[in-house]
């Protein structure tokens, strides 16, 4: 119809494990009623899925006592998420699995929502327990950064999870509290903590990419060398070609020794950011 507007295009977002960012509330001097407000002003639906999460999941939410717990739907959701990824993860699946018709899956899970939300915490698992006798916070920073990019490449399914917005369970926030255990150390405020931790959690995040990409190739059947030379052909499109010169005289450049490992080139980014905060808490000690 002439004059009518049309609508916005619609985007499409992914989480992984911890793909949204570490503290999505603007960063700010939140009071209790700022939280009470914000949780009152929640979506009825999303604020039913939060509780689905933190809530006691011992036994399904209506009927007569089953012969399994919504934990073992869970359970068996992540086993076939892990066999097979997302895609597979189907409520007609996972009550195949346990013998169930699909229906009485929902004596559990009110919807396929609510399961995925369940088993991204459950993938997630907990944080690593903290090094002991406790030692400098460097140290305690790279051990939790290294076991979540080993978390997420040990389950790459998480990163293909579509969302608009999604609740956050008890083990998002595990690996949330033991990151700042280890960053408290440094002495910093509140404020420059929650900073530090999104830098963390983001650098480890976006360095784990090539990782899990590998790991993802890696549960389809793809092998480590046909992954390897998919990439490099990519990246080898950029030699010649005039709108990447310099990556182009980057790829082209003569070796200088042997090339990093991804762990090896992990840590090395990681050492990086570390300086960096480092740099910063002396600055403030300084003051």
């Amino acid at each position: 119809m002439a004059g009518k507007k049309k609508p916005p295009p619609r985007t499409h977002k992914t989480r992984s494990a911890s793909a949204v960012s570490p503290l999505p509330i603007a960063r700010r001097e939140l009071t209790h009623d700022d939280i009470l407000s914000a949780a009152a002003s929640i979506d009825p639906d999303l604020r039913r899925r939060s509780e689905l999460l933190w809530d006691d999941r011992s036994q399904p939410t209506r009927g007569p006592k089953a012969g399994f717990t919504p934990d073992d739907v869970v359970q068996a959701a992540v086993g076939i998420a892990d066999a097979a990824g997302l895609a597979a993860v189907t409520m007609h699946a996972v009550a195949a699995t346990l013998g169930l018709t699909t229906m009485a899956l929902y004596r559990y899970f009110p919807n396929k929502e609510t399961l995925l939300d369940a088993i991204v915490d459950a993938g997630m698992g907990r944080p690593p327990q903290a090094i002991e006798p406790r030692g400098a916070w460097r140290e305690d920073v790279a051990h939790w950064a290294r076991a979540k990019r080993a978390m997420l490449c040990a389950r790459p399914w998480l990163a293909e999870l579509p969302f608009v917005a999604a609740p956050h369970g008890p083990n998002w926030l595990r690996w949330l509290e033991a990151l700042l255990d280890a960053l408290a150390q440094t002495g910093l405020r509140a404020a420059d903590l929650g900073e530090m931790l999104s830098v963390i959690d983001g650098y480890t995040r976006g360095a784990s990419d090539t990782a899990i990409s590998l790991a993802s190739a890696r549960a389809r059947g793809t092998s480590d060398e046909a992954w390897a030379a998919a990439v490099g052909a990519d990246l080898g499109r950029a030699i010649g070609d005039q709108r990447f010169p310099t990556f182009s005289a980057l790829l082209t450049s003569p070796s200088t020794g042997q090339p990093r490992t991804a762990d090896k080139s992990f840590d090395f980014g990681l050492t990086r950011v570390l300086d960096g905060i480092a740099l910063y808490v002396e600055a403030i000690n300084a003051k």
